[in-house]
């Protein structure tokens, strides 16, 4: 395991990297944003889980960021699984 997950991940047996991606349009003009998401947990999680957390860590983020009030739109339109760890395989 990586040491910056090693770090991250001290009290959580899981971590899991998912890739959201953004569509964001103000006016006429589309842009697609990608954002990288860690989720850590001390249980295995299941996929439907998984990108559930991860949507709700972005859409955190889109409430509360000033770069995405901008935006006339923001939508959560893609979630990629990329990578997991388990802290006690060696």
């Amino acid at each position: 395991m990586p040491e910056n997950v090693k770090e991250q991940t001290k009290n959580a047996r899981y971590s899991y990297t998912v890739v959201v991606n953004l569509y964001a349009s103000l006016d006429d003009a589309e842009e697609y944003i990608n954002r990288n998401v860690r989720v850590n947990s001390d249980e295995k999680l299941d996929k439907e889980e998984l990108a559930q957390r991860a949507a709700n860590v972005v859409h955190g983020l889109i409430e509360s960021r000033a770069e995405f009030q901008s935006y006339d739109e923001v939508q959560i339109v893609g979630i990629t699984f990329a990578n997991a760890y388990d802290s006690e395989l060696k």
